[in-house]
């Protein structure tokens, strides 16, 4: 296998599109600034920034280097211009929870406040924390991912949010847990736009 930087270098983008990558990496999941592949026969992933969000790399490298290897996040191996290596998670993602409907329990929900007040001890402002970056891994633990945004100085009421509706609908007895992903991006959608009604939270 090619060197970590080598297969970096060969993914091709054009603009936020991937136009092709070695075998040697195998897609997981894409964003708004960056793509992740794992590192095939490895426990490693590699996030790999657009071109023109490549200036993240660095920034969210070092919140990680803040964040001191804590418990609720992956560890970082590698680092380049551009990219950075880390611990592949294998789990799902809250919101792969409520699309296959796998329980979120109030311990998640207190694991994840848990971290968030980890980081807010760190001096760090936990923005953008959404169901898609926080990951209940195999053994049952929580993890949350991209950190790129966590300097930034607005306030951001996502998580609250979210948790305000799971005490106030998810916990009901008869509330469903599985959904279909249209209705999930219809609601991601309408809570982007402001578009929900603040008696959802």
């Amino acid at each position: 296998m090619k060197d970590i930087s080598e297969l970096v270098e060969a993914v091709k983008f054009y603009k936020t599109k991937i136009r092709s990558y070695p075998d040697d990496l195998i897609f997981v999941g894409k964003g708004r600034s960056a793509v992740v592949f794992r590192i095939a026969h490895t426990q490693w992933a590699v996030k790999i920034f657009y071109p023109a969000y490549e200036y993240l790399a660095q920034q969210e490298v070092s919140i990680y280097n803040e964040l001191d290897n804590s418990r609720f996040f992956p560890e970082i191996y590698e680092e380049g211009a551009n990219y950075f290596v880390l611990t592949f998670l294998s789990g799902v993602t809250f919101y792969d929870c409520l699309r296959k409907g796998i329980e979120i329990t109030p311990e998640m929900v207190k694991q994840v406040d848990e971290a968030l007040e980890y980081t807010k001890m760190k001096g760090l402002n936990p923005t953008d924390t959404h169901l898609k970056n926080i990951i209940l891994t195999n053994d049952g633990s929580i993890k949350l991912i991209d950190v790129a945004r966590f300097k930034q100085e607005k306030e951001c009421n996502q998580w609250e949010d979210l948790k305000a509706s799971y005490k106030k609908f998810y916990q009901l007895r008869y509330f469903p847990k599985k959904f279909p992903k249209i209705i999930l991006e219809m609601i991601i959608r309408l809570y982007r736009y402001n578009l929900l009604p603040q008696s959802l939270f």
